[in-house]
């Protein structure tokens, strides 16, 4: 997934939609894999916030450090995907 010409606030749309989806239904192999390279190209933007860039140095490397099944699928965990039906 080539997408350097996104703009900012797009790329953090997408990292956080990957992120809740790999929180709520597991993470992937291409779902990881769409997530670090969102995470290198929203370090590597020009003029960053340094607390923002190093916010997102620290969550790729978790992220890079993850290996999954390349044959790895999404789960419907119903009391986590169900508006309202959240348990703590």
């Amino acid at each position: 997934m080539e997408s350097e010409e996104m703009p900012i606030a797009l790329r953090l749309a997408a990292i956080v939609n990957l992120l809740s989806s790999s929180a709520l239904r597991g993470a992937t192999a291409n779902k990881t894999e769409a997530l670090r390279s969102h995470l290198q190209a929203a370090v590597d933007t020009p003029n960053l916030d340094p607390y923002l860039k190093s916010a997102l140095q620290e969550v790729l490397g978790g992220w890079q450090a993850t290996h999954c099944h390349p044959k790895s699928i999404s789960v419907d965990f119903y009391p986590l995907t169900v508006p309202g039906s959240l348990t703590h």
